[in-house]
Protein backbone atom coordinates (compact mmCIF):
# COMPACT_ATOMS: atom_id res chain seq x y z
CA UNK A 1 0.00 0.00 0.00
CA UNK A 2 2.58 2.40 0.70
CA UNK A 3 6.05 2.96 -1.80
CA UNK A 4 8.45 3.16 1.48
CA UNK A 5 9.67 1.29 4.67
CA UNK A 6 8.21 1.62 7.46
CA UNK A 7 9.12 4.60 9.90
CA UNK A 8 7.96 5.79 13.27
CA UNK A 9 6.02 9.02 13.12
CA UNK A 10 4.86 11.21 16.12
CA UNK A 11 1.20 11.91 16.55
CA UNK A 12 1.66 14.49 18.98
CA UNK A 13 -0.78 16.78 17.43
CA UNK A 14 -3.75 14.46 17.25
CA UNK A 15 -6.36 14.85 19.77
CA UNK A 16 -6.96 12.42 22.46
CA UNK A 17 -9.81 12.64 25.04
CA UNK A 18 -10.14 10.20 27.74
CA UNK A 19 -13.30 9.16 29.87
CA UNK A 20 -13.18 7.83 32.90
CA UNK A 21 -15.57 6.77 35.70
CA UNK A 22 -18.02 4.20 37.19
CA UNK A 23 -20.42 5.19 34.69
CA UNK A 24 -18.35 5.61 31.39
CA UNK A 25 -19.48 3.11 29.86
CA UNK A 26 -22.99 3.46 29.51
CA UNK A 27 -22.72 7.05 29.24
CA UNK A 28 -20.25 6.56 26.08
CA UNK A 29 -23.03 4.10 25.03
CA UNK A 30 -25.51 6.82 24.80
CA UNK A 31 -23.63 8.95 22.84
CA UNK A 32 -21.39 6.98 19.87
CA UNK A 33 -22.58 5.10 17.35
CA UNK A 34 -20.14 2.41 17.72
CA UNK A 35 -21.21 -0.70 20.68
CA UNK A 36 -19.01 -0.26 23.49
CA UNK A 37 -19.63 -3.47 25.00
CA UNK A 38 -17.86 -5.43 21.96
CA UNK A 39 -14.53 -3.76 23.44
CA UNK A 40 -12.41 -5.68 25.97
CA UNK A 41 -8.49 -5.91 26.31
CA UNK A 42 -8.18 -7.16 22.86
CA UNK A 43 -9.38 -5.29 20.32
CA UNK A 44 -10.47 -1.47 19.57
CA UNK A 45 -13.42 0.18 17.52
CA UNK A 46 -14.06 3.02 15.05
CA UNK A 47 -17.22 5.57 16.60
CA UNK A 48 -19.06 8.77 15.38
CA UNK A 49 -20.47 10.97 17.43
CA UNK A 50 -23.72 12.95 16.10
CA UNK A 51 -26.00 15.41 16.26
CA UNK A 52 -29.80 14.80 16.61
CA UNK A 53 -30.21 15.58 12.78
CA UNK A 54 -27.77 12.65 12.54
CA UNK A 55 -24.76 14.62 10.86
CA UNK A 56 -21.67 13.46 12.16
CA UNK A 57 -20.03 15.78 14.52
CA UNK A 58 -16.92 13.75 15.47
CA UNK A 59 -15.11 10.18 14.49
CA UNK A 60 -12.86 8.98 17.14
CA UNK A 61 -10.30 5.17 17.50
CA UNK A 62 -11.80 3.96 20.82
CA UNK A 63 -9.80 2.17 23.08
CA UNK A 64 -10.16 0.80 26.33
CA UNK A 65 -7.47 1.10 28.55
CA UNK A 66 -8.88 -0.33 32.43
CA UNK A 67 -11.57 1.45 33.17
CA UNK A 68 -10.86 4.32 31.15
CA UNK A 69 -11.40 5.15 27.52
CA UNK A 70 -9.62 6.74 25.29
CA UNK A 71 -10.82 8.59 21.91
CA UNK A 72 -8.05 8.82 19.23
CA UNK A 73 -9.51 11.85 16.77
CA UNK A 74 -7.74 14.31 13.85
CA UNK A 75 -5.79 17.43 15.25
CA UNK A 76 -7.86 20.42 16.26
CA UNK A 77 -10.83 18.70 17.59
CA UNK A 78 -10.75 18.98 21.08
CA UNK A 79 -12.32 21.64 21.90
CA UNK A 80 -15.44 20.34 19.95
CA UNK A 81 -15.61 16.56 21.41
CA UNK A 82 -15.62 18.54 24.67
CA UNK A 83 -18.01 20.87 24.03
CA UNK A 84 -20.70 18.48 22.52
CA UNK A 85 -19.92 15.59 25.33
CA UNK A 86 -19.82 17.33 28.32
CA UNK A 87 -23.39 18.64 27.99
CA UNK A 88 -24.77 15.54 28.39
CA UNK A 89 -23.16 14.20 31.99
CA UNK A 90 -25.67 15.54 34.30
CA UNK A 91 -25.35 13.00 37.06
CA UNK A 92 -23.07 10.52 35.63
CA UNK A 93 -20.18 10.09 37.70
CA UNK A 94 -17.27 10.51 34.50
CA UNK A 95 -14.89 13.06 34.00
CA UNK A 96 -14.40 13.94 30.23
CA UNK A 97 -10.74 15.57 29.64
CA UNK A 98 -7.88 16.07 27.67
CA UNK A 99 -5.65 12.59 27.95
CA UNK A 100 -2.30 14.67 26.88
CA UNK A 101 -0.44 14.30 30.62
CA UNK A 102 -1.44 11.09 30.71
CA UNK A 103 -0.77 9.53 27.64
CA UNK A 104 1.08 10.04 23.81
CA UNK A 105 0.40 8.87 21.05
CA UNK A 106 2.74 7.33 17.94
CA UNK A 107 2.64 5.71 14.65
CA UNK A 108 4.54 3.19 12.86
CA UNK A 109 3.80 2.24 9.43
CA UNK A 110 5.06 1.22 5.75
CA UNK A 111 6.47 -1.90 4.41
CA UNK A 112 7.95 -4.71 6.60
CA UNK A 113 6.15 -3.34 9.86
CA UNK A 114 7.43 -6.76 11.46
CA UNK A 115 10.99 -6.12 10.74
CA UNK A 116 10.99 -2.81 11.63
CA UNK A 117 9.09 -3.50 14.96
CA UNK A 118 11.29 -6.39 15.63
CA UNK A 119 14.35 -4.26 15.37
CA UNK A 120 12.73 -1.76 18.34
CA UNK A 121 12.13 -5.19 20.04
CA UNK A 122 8.53 -4.51 19.58
CA UNK A 123 7.74 -8.15 18.47
CA UNK A 124 5.44 -10.09 17.80
CA UNK A 125 2.66 -7.79 16.56
CA UNK A 126 -0.99 -8.06 16.92
CA UNK A 127 -3.15 -9.06 14.18
CA UNK A 128 -4.63 -6.82 12.48
CA UNK A 129 -7.84 -5.42 14.31
CA UNK A 130 -6.48 -6.27 17.52
CA UNK A 131 -4.71 -4.96 20.30
CA UNK A 132 -2.53 -5.74 23.30
CA UNK A 133 -0.08 -4.60 25.57
CA UNK A 134 3.30 -4.86 26.19
CA UNK A 135 5.54 -3.53 28.76
CA UNK A 136 3.78 -0.78 28.88
CA UNK A 137 2.93 0.52 25.99
CA UNK A 138 -0.45 -0.60 24.56
CA UNK A 139 -0.33 -1.44 20.73
CA UNK A 140 -3.20 -1.12 18.38
CA UNK A 141 -2.84 -2.97 14.53
CA UNK A 142 -5.02 -0.61 12.42
CA UNK A 143 -4.06 -2.36 8.95
CA UNK A 144 -0.95 -4.73 7.51
CA UNK A 145 0.92 -1.63 7.59
CA UNK A 146 0.32 0.62 10.51
CA UNK A 147 0.07 0.23 13.72
CA UNK A 148 -0.57 2.92 16.71
CA UNK A 149 1.14 3.11 20.06
CA UNK A 150 -0.36 4.57 23.01
CA UNK A 151 1.55 4.76 26.60
CA UNK A 152 2.87 7.65 28.97
CA UNK A 153 5.03 10.28 27.67
CA UNK A 154 8.19 8.74 30.15
CA UNK A 155 7.14 5.28 28.42
CA UNK A 156 7.47 6.82 24.95
CA UNK A 157 10.56 8.35 25.59
CA UNK A 158 12.70 5.70 26.60
CA UNK A 159 12.15 3.77 22.95
CA UNK A 160 14.79 4.01 20.87
CA UNK A 161 12.56 4.82 18.14
CA UNK A 162 13.47 8.64 17.13
CA UNK A 163 10.03 9.69 14.65
CA UNK A 164 11.37 10.25 11.22
CA UNK A 165 7.82 11.11 9.40
CA UNK A 166 5.63 13.61 9.53
CA UNK A 167 2.19 13.33 10.33
CA UNK A 168 0.89 13.55 7.05
CA UNK A 169 1.59 9.83 5.91
CA UNK A 170 -0.93 9.04 9.11
CA UNK A 171 -3.65 10.91 6.96
CA UNK A 172 -2.72 8.97 3.55
CA UNK A 173 -2.78 5.98 5.51
CA UNK A 174 -6.30 6.51 6.89
CA UNK A 175 -7.47 7.82 2.88
CA UNK A 176 -6.38 4.91 2.07
CA UNK A 177 -7.97 2.25 3.92
CA UNK A 178 -11.10 4.41 3.57
CA UNK A 179 -11.27 5.69 7.03
CA UNK A 180 -13.12 9.17 6.85
CA UNK A 181 -11.75 10.82 10.13
CA UNK A 182 -14.30 14.22 10.75
CA UNK A 183 -11.98 17.43 11.25
CA UNK A 184 -13.32 20.94 11.86
CA UNK A 185 -13.54 21.70 8.26
CA UNK A 186 -15.88 18.34 7.87
CA UNK A 187 -17.76 18.27 11.15
CA UNK A 188 -21.37 18.38 10.69
CA UNK A 189 -21.96 18.08 6.85
CA UNK A 190 -22.70 14.24 6.66
CA UNK A 191 -24.70 11.02 8.23
CA UNK A 192 -22.36 8.17 9.29
CA UNK A 193 -23.00 6.03 6.32
CA UNK A 194 -22.22 8.91 3.91
CA UNK A 195 -18.65 8.74 5.61
CA UNK A 196 -18.34 4.68 4.80
CA UNK A 197 -18.81 4.15 8.99
CA UNK A 198 -20.82 1.03 8.06
CA UNK A 199 -18.40 -0.47 6.22
CA UNK A 200 -15.60 -0.01 8.75
CA UNK A 201 -17.88 -1.66 11.54
CA UNK A 202 -18.10 1.89 12.97
CA UNK A 203 -21.86 1.65 13.54
CA UNK A 204 -24.26 -0.31 15.48
CA UNK A 205 -27.90 -1.30 14.12
CA UNK A 206 -28.62 -3.43 17.63
CA UNK A 207 -27.14 -1.37 20.79
CA UNK A 208 -29.84 0.86 22.54
CA UNK A 209 -30.38 4.25 21.30
CA UNK A 210 -27.69 7.46 20.72
CA UNK A 211 -27.85 10.62 20.13
CA UNK A 212 -28.40 10.98 16.12
CA UNK A 213 -29.96 7.20 15.80
CA UNK A 214 -33.45 7.27 14.01
CA UNK A 215 -32.03 9.49 11.44
CA UNK A 216 -28.78 6.93 11.15
CA UNK A 217 -31.02 3.64 11.74
CA UNK A 218 -33.47 4.95 9.04
CA UNK A 219 -30.76 5.16 6.25
CA UNK A 220 -30.14 1.68 7.42
CA UNK A 221 -33.27 0.06 6.83
CA UNK A 222 -34.44 1.99 3.92
CA UNK A 223 -31.56 -0.06 2.56
CA UNK A 224 -30.22 2.53 -0.15
CA UNK A 225 -27.09 4.98 1.25
CA UNK A 226 -27.42 7.83 -1.47
CA UNK A 227 -23.84 9.14 -1.42
CA UNK A 228 -20.53 7.39 -0.45
CA UNK A 229 -16.85 8.12 0.55
CA UNK A 230 -14.48 7.17 -2.41
CA UNK A 231 -11.11 7.36 -2.88
CA UNK A 232 -9.92 9.82 -5.40
CA UNK A 233 -6.95 10.80 -7.16
CA UNK A 234 -5.92 14.16 -8.67
CA UNK A 235 -3.21 16.10 -10.67
CA UNK A 236 -2.57 19.01 -8.09
CA UNK A 237 -4.12 19.86 -4.24
CA UNK A 238 -8.00 20.98 -4.37
CA UNK A 239 -9.78 22.68 -0.79
CA UNK A 240 -11.93 20.26 1.29
CA UNK A 241 -15.35 21.22 0.58
CA UNK A 242 -14.65 21.89 -3.36
CA UNK A 243 -17.75 21.07 -5.23
CA UNK A 244 -17.56 17.78 -7.84
CA UNK A 245 -19.43 17.94 -11.03
CA UNK A 246 -20.66 15.13 -13.24
CA UNK A 247 -21.97 16.77 -16.90
CA UNK A 248 -21.97 19.84 -15.26
CA UNK A 249 -23.99 18.71 -12.71
CA UNK A 250 -23.18 18.78 -8.80
CA UNK A 251 -22.83 15.47 -7.75
CA UNK A 252 -19.98 15.37 -4.92
CA UNK A 253 -17.92 17.26 -2.92
CA UNK A 254 -13.96 17.10 -1.98
CA UNK A 255 -13.74 15.68 1.88
CA UNK A 256 -9.94 15.41 2.23
CA UNK A 257 -6.63 15.35 -0.15
CA UNK A 258 -2.96 15.21 0.54
CA UNK A 259 0.09 15.06 -1.18
CA UNK A 260 1.48 11.39 -1.77
CA UNK A 261 4.70 9.37 -1.15
CA UNK A 262 5.10 10.27 -4.87
CA UNK A 263 4.31 14.09 -4.99
CA UNK A 264 0.63 13.45 -6.28
CA UNK A 265 -2.60 14.13 -4.49
CA UNK A 266 -4.83 11.52 -3.04
CA UNK A 267 -7.93 12.20 -0.75
CA UNK A 268 -11.93 11.24 -0.01
CA UNK A 269 -14.53 12.37 -2.13
CA UNK A 270 -18.35 12.70 -1.21
CA UNK A 271 -19.71 11.38 -4.29
CA UNK A 272 -23.25 10.32 -5.11
CA UNK A 273 -24.24 7.60 -7.57
CA UNK A 274 -22.72 3.58 -7.20
CA UNK A 275 -20.58 3.97 -10.16
CA UNK A 276 -19.21 7.39 -10.39
CA UNK A 277 -17.44 8.67 -13.61
CA UNK A 278 -16.49 11.36 -15.67
CA UNK A 279 -15.94 13.59 -12.43
CA UNK A 280 -14.13 16.87 -12.62
CA UNK A 281 -13.48 19.33 -10.07
CA UNK A 282 -15.49 22.78 -10.17
CA UNK A 283 -13.91 25.72 -10.56
CA UNK A 284 -11.42 27.64 -12.71
CA UNK A 285 -9.16 25.06 -13.46
CA UNK A 286 -11.10 21.92 -13.39
CA UNK A 287 -9.32 18.31 -12.36
CA UNK A 288 -10.42 15.04 -13.97
CA UNK A 289 -10.94 12.45 -9.98
CA UNK A 290 -9.60 9.26 -11.14
CA UNK A 291 -11.49 6.62 -8.65
CA UNK A 292 -8.85 4.22 -6.81
CA UNK A 293 -10.02 1.35 -4.88
CA UNK A 294 -10.81 1.02 -1.09
CA UNK A 295 -9.97 -2.21 0.87
CA UNK A 296 -13.75 -2.79 1.83
CA UNK A 297 -17.23 -3.26 -0.56
CA UNK A 298 -20.24 -1.22 -0.46
CA UNK A 299 -22.55 -3.46 -0.03
CA UNK A 300 -23.06 -6.97 1.46
CA UNK A 301 -23.69 -9.12 -1.19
Amino acid sequence: MFDFSAAWISLKDRTLIQVTGPDALPFLQGQLTFDLLTLGPDNFGWAAHCSPKGKVLFTALVVKTGETFLLDAPAGMSELMLSRLRPFILRSKIQIEEARAHFSVMGLMGQDLEGVANSAGLSPLPTVGRQDEQAGLRRLRLSPERLLIIATPQRLAELPIPPSLSAQPWELGNIREGIAEVTPLTTDRYIPQWLNWDRIGGISFRKGCYTGQEIVARTHYLGKVKRRARHIALDSAVPVGTSILHRGEVTGEIFSCIENERGEYEGLAILAGEEPSDLVTAGDAPQTLRILPLPYAFSDG
